[in-house]
C-alpha cells in the first residue's frame, strides 16, 4: 500500500510540472508564487523513495543542504564565493537572506546526479566531478530565468565563470565524504526529478 501511495506521488509530481510549464508560459505571475511549495514537494518525493531505513542518508543529506546553505550565506554576504548577487521573494521564506527551499533542492539534485552519474563510472572521482558539472550545467539553465522570476539576480546581469567553477567545486567537496551513502539512492526517481527540473526551467527559458 505505501509503495503505491509512493507511486501516485510520482505521477503527482510529473502533473505538477507539465501543468507548471504550461502555466507559466500562460500566466507566469499567477504560477511564480508556487514555485517553492513545488520545490519542495519534489524534494519529498525524492526523499520518500529513497532507502529511509538507512539514517545515514537522511544524515548526508541534511548535512549536504546545511553545508550549502552555510555556503549561500557567505555568498551572499561576502560576494567571494560566486560573485556579488542577492534573492529576491520568488522562492520563499529566506533566512540571512538566503532562501530555505535552495539547499534542500541543490542537495536534492547533487544526490540524484551522483546517483545517475555513479551507474555509468565505476570510479568515485569521476563520477563526483561529472555530477558536479551536470548539476551546474542545470544551475546555468536556472540562472537564465532567475531574474525574471525574482529568485536571484547577480550585479551587472549574468554572473561570471568564477560562479559556475565555485559550484562545481561545491559539490564535489561537500558530497565527496557522502558518496557511498549518496550512490545508495533510487536511480529511476533521480533520473525524472532532473529531466523534470531539466525540461522545467529550459521551457521557461524558451518561452517566458
Amino acid at each position: 500500500m505505501l509503495k503505491s501511495y509512493k507511486s501516485y506521488l510520482l505521477y503527482f509530481l510529473i502533473l505538477v510540472y507539465i501543468s507548471g510549464s504550461i502555466g507559466f508560459i500562460v500566466n507566469p505571475s499567477f504560477f511564480s508564487p508556487f514555485t517553492p511549495y513545488t520545490l519542495l514537494l519534489t524534494c519529498f518525493v525524492f526523499l520518500i523513495h529513497s532507502p529511509l531505513a538507512d539514517k545515514k542518508f537522511l544524515i548526508a543529506f541534511f548535512s549536504i543542504a546545511f553545508l550549502g546553505f552555510i555556503i549561500e550565506v557567505i555568498g551572499v554576504k561576502t560576494g567571494l564565493v560566486f560573485g556579488k548577487y542577492s534573492y529576491g521573494d520568488g522562492l520563499g521564506f529566506k533566512l540571512l537572506n538566503v532562501p530555505l527551499i535552495i539547499s534542500i533542492n541543490w542537495a536534492m539534485l547533487i544526490f540524484a546526479g551522483i546517483r545517475i552519474v555513479s551507474g555509468i563510472f565505476a570510479n568515485k572521482i569521476v563520477s563526483l566531478v561529472v555530477a558536479a558539472i551536470l548539476v551546474t550545467i542545470i544551475d546555468l539553465i536556472i540562472e537564465q530565468v532567475a531574474p525574471k522570476l525574482d529568485f536571484w539576480k547577480f550585479e551587472g546581469g549574468l554572473p561570471g565563470l568564477h560562479n559556475y567553477i565555485g559550484w562545481i567545486g561545491v559539490a564535489f567537496f561537500t558530497s565527496y565524504f557522502f558518496y557511498p551513502t549518496i550512490i545508495k539512492g533510487n536511480l529511476s526517481v533521480s533520473l525524472i526529478i532532473l529531466i523534470l527540473q531539466i525540461i522545467f526551467f529550459t521551457s521557461l527559458f524558451i518561452f517566458i
